[in-house]
């Protein structure tokens, strides 16, 4: 395989921030706020009695659906691949002092990408590191703009990965943000429950993963809900006009990841 910065294509692309249209772009801050309240009162209900779970993912489900029609292109989005940003990935990391020899980024198909040595490793070799401030960490988040709503919000102090996902959602949208080569290469969507349509999510009914499946999903709801209010009250600038439900459902998703590299 030709090394990486031969296979990855086109390193030029252009950061677009998507905003609505048509339909979107006539909807009130208001009407979002409604829906945002109906269903934070909704997924703060005690959980209901057996046989009842499906019923209220539903409703939830139906609530989450309608705010999603009405943020329809609000989310920032990147033009082009994930591997198109790969070279510039590796330059800034590079430059910043993480080691960048002996591997290729590769795609595994079902695995995903990853690493593949170039070269033979020795056992107990150090042949990969990355220092420590190009890590977005709870620690850099509270040094972000995000500092002031950290500081009030016990809930952010509480829930690490909810920081981190509040933190990569305010860098996002930032195109002068340090961790941007990083931020380009993340996935826009996962394979995860969070993802799956309503009849998939009904194949599921008969597992045990069922009662994990509904309570992610409704703990999701409720926080999305939950800060969206904060967000309005507070007037947070960085993502008051990007803070979606798709985009906290996938920054959600990246945060347990890199809570695990902290």
């Amino acid at each position: 395989m030709a090394p990486v910065s031969q296979k990855m294509g086109k390193k030029s692309r252009v950061k677009t921030q998507k905003s609505g249209t048509g339909a979107t772009a006539s909807v009130s801050p208001k009407e979002t706020l409604n829906l945002t309240s109906e269903l934070l009162q909704k997924c703060s209900s005690p959980t209901p009695g057996p046989g009842k779970e499906w019923e209220e993912y539903v409703q939830i489900r139906s609530l989450v659906e309608k705010i999603r029609k009405k943020q329809k292109g609000l989310s920032v989005t990147f033009d082009g691949k994930r591997e198109d940003y790969f070279p510039d990935l590796m330059k800034w990391a590079s430059e910043n002092g993480a080691s960048v020899e002996g591997f290729e980024m590769v795609n595994f198909k079902e695995e995903g990408f990853g690493l593949r040595a170039t070269r033979d490793i020795k056992a107990e070799e150090l042949f990969l590191w990355v220092p420590r401030k190009l890590l977005m960490t709870v620690e850099s988040a509270k040094n972000s703009v995000l500092g002031p709503l950290y500081s009030q919000d016990r809930i952010l102090q509480a829930m690490g990965n909810i920081t981190l996902a509040f933190h990569l959602l305010c860098e996002r949208a930032d195109p002068n943000s340090f961790w941007q080569p990083y931020i380009q290469t993340l996935p826009s969507e996962y394979d995860t429950p969070l993802y799956f349509e309503e009849d998939e999510v009904r194949y599921l009914q008969s597992t045990q993963a069922i009662h994990d499946v509904f309570s992610q999903y409704k703990n999701t709801a409720r926080q999305y809900a939950y800060f969206y209010k904060v967000i309005q009250v507070k007037g947070i600038e960085c993502i008051v006009s990007v803070f979606t439900e798709m985009s906290l459902k996938c920054d959600w998703n990246t945060s347990d990841f890199l809570s695990a590299q902290c």
